[in-house]
């Protein structure tokens, strides 16, 4: 699995109903561990793109482990997750993938 990670800003702009109790949740992680509770919220009707807490990375590597709280992940074809990104004019980055 991919997971494209997202700013506080982003995720604000993507989901704001949602996105303090991600934070709050991603808070919780300590640097360096699995986070111990991941907060999903879907992104389309049929639940198969979401946005999570960051579950683990999330900036550990330049020395910023909270600079991205927050993931998109996805358990669909890459042609609808692009159709759906494109939809919405989003600019991910490079996903991780663990």
């Amino acid at each position: 699995m991919y997971y494209y990670k997202l700013t506080a800003t982003e995720l604000e702009a993507l989901v704001p109903a949602d996105a303090a109790c991600i934070l709050r949740v991603a808070a919780e992680r300590k640097p360096g561990k699995f986070a111990r509770e991941v907060v999903r919220v879907p992104l389309n009707k049929a639940g198969t793109i979401w946005v999570q807490n960051t579950h683990y990375y999330g900036g550990e590597n330049f020395g910023e482990p909270y600079h991205f709280p927050a993931e998109i992940c996805h358990v669909t074809t890459n042609s609808a997750f692009i159709r759906f990104v494109n939809k919405r004019n989003l600019h991910l980055r490079i996903p991780i993938s663990y």
